[in-house]
């Protein structure tokens, strides 16, 4: 009886995290994430072993934060964006505290097979707070370029949509502009996401633990996508 009235109550605590699935558009019986989200007062953790972008591109952005007391903070962020790109496994954490307990939510898809590269999506953008992994870049490479210039994200027609990292253009933000990008091992905290068509995940699932947790560090892909 005890444990039984223990996960009732966490049960109940936890619902407004489980409403962060609703918020990032997780239709988890159909394998599919479509949305754009804004984590206010904390971030989006997110692990993968592998991510690939064609048409990549990276400069600094700014992130309207609101914080506890109902304030808001500016936040500069690394804003990052691909035209088409590849994931080898996904994992998204948050952490939500309610009522003085903290619960994790997970969002973890993939086919378990490091070198298939399975998941596929088109004009992704993010938000990054901090980040580690490993960044190969090839093709054409531009480093230093005013980040107004960066070519990344598609428009309908498929040309390139101008300024897509939405950087002031009078400061003449420094931008990297690359034809490939490959990063592996990565894990970051991300304060914006932006999937603007349903990405398709195998083995989508979703679950909540009580207490503050984090995705698990990523194996190494295997081969390249």
């Amino acid at each position: 009886m005890k444990g039984r009235t223990h996960w009732r109550k966490a049960a109940v605590l936890a619902l407004p995290a489980l409403a962060l699935a609703g918020v990032l558009g997780a239709r988890v019986a159909q394998g599919a994430i479509a949305s754009e989200v804004v984590v206010q007062g904390g971030t989006l953790s997110l692990s993968t072993s592998g991510l690939y972008g064609t048409d990549f591109g990276l400069s600094v952005g700014d992130v309207t934060r609101q914080n506890a007391d109902g304030s808001t903070t500016s936040v500069r962020v690394g804003r990052l964006g691909f035209a088409e790109g590849r994931l080898n496994e996904l994992c998204l954490s948050f952490q939500q505290q309610v009522l003085g307990s903290w619960f994790t939510v997970y969002i973890t898809g993939g086919d378990g097979d490091r070198s298939t590269w399975e998941i596929r999506t088109d004009n992704v953008e993010l938000d990054v707070v901090t980040a580690t992994g490993a960044l190969d870049m090839d093709g054409v490479v531009k480093i230093g370029v005013p980040g107004e210039d960066v070519t990344t994200i598609k428009d309908a027609a498929g040309n390139s949509v101008p300024n897509p990292l939405r950087v002031p253009a009078a400061e003449h933000r420094i931008g990297i502009d690359a034809t490939f990008a490959e990063f592996r091992q990565v894990r970051g905290q991300i304060a914006v996401m932006s999937i603007p068509r349903p990405l398709r995940i195998p083995n989508l699932a979703l679950r909540m633990e009580p207490g503050r947790g984090q995705c698990a560090a990523p194996v190494a892909p295997q081969g390249n996508p």
